[in-house]
């Protein structure tokens, strides 16, 4: 009887299984210049990359059933930070992230409440830095939303992002910020559910359309970033 062993590929959304002695050799995998988490893998003389990483390079992916679709036919998107979730540049607390424009960092997360303990939710604490030689913002670069994502599949957005969306900064200026995410009353009432992942879109087609973003360009066809919260470097 053949011992096997379960390999999975991509953030335990896809699995391969394979006799134990299939698995030749692993590699570190470098993704648009940043050192991918998860490496690549030989399995019978092939070379096997994670999906995270083809996300990484804007291809789609959803699984339904035992069927993987790659592509255009995957575009489909379902609740941010969800099981279709869209391609982004990804990461973990305290981990740069780059897109070619910006450079994003999570510093930590941690409980707050306002109104006598009424109202409660989380505080962001991020770093957000220009990457280009140009003074730029980030509402001209393509910056569409800013969302803390829960654990149960809930969002929340912050009151103050106007705060990192249309501030001006010159060639390798930054912003410290601590963003706080509030629950209505309901949600707090019946329980807070832990942050999960800080979700920014960024929309590329938005560089090169204006004054402010003439001559920028983003390295990747997914700039969008996702840090996920569960994790830290």
């Amino acid at each position: 009887m053949n011992i096997k062993r379960t390999v999975a590929l991509a953030c335990g959304c896809l699995a391969l299984t394979m006799p134990a002695t299939g698995l030749a050799a692993g590699y570190s995998l470098v993704v648009n210049g940043q050192v991918s988490p998860k490496g690549a893998i030989v399995v019978g003389g092939e070379t096997y990359v994670p999906l995270s990483a083809l996300n990484l390079l804007g291809v789609n992916s959803s699984l339904k059933g035992s069927t993987l679709t790659l592509g255009a036919a995957a575009s489909a998107i379902t609740a941010p930070g969800g099981a279709n979730q869209r391609a982004s540049v990804e990461g973990c607390i305290g981990e740069p992230l780059f897109n070619g424009v910006w450079r994003l960092t999570v510093n930590g997360v941690r409980p707050i409440s306002r109104y006598n303990g009424q109202q409660q939710g989380y505080a962001v604490k991020l770093a957000w830095k220009n990457g280009t030689q140009k003074t730029i913002d980030a509402l001209n670069t393509g910056f569409k939303s800013l969302t803390l994502a829960m654990a149960d599949g809930n969002t929340l957005t912050s009151e103050n992002v106007q705060s990192l969306s249309s501030k001006s900064l010159p060639q390798a200026a930054g912003l410290t910020l601590e963003l706080p995410f509030y629950a209505d009353s309901e949600a707090t009432a019946a329980g807070l559910s832990q942050p999960s992942k800080l979700l920014v879109e960024i929309d590329p087609k938005v560089v090169g359309s204006g004054s402010l973003s003439q001559g920028v360009g983003y390295t990747t066809p997914s700039p969008s970033f996702r840090v996920r919260l569960d994790c830290q470097k």
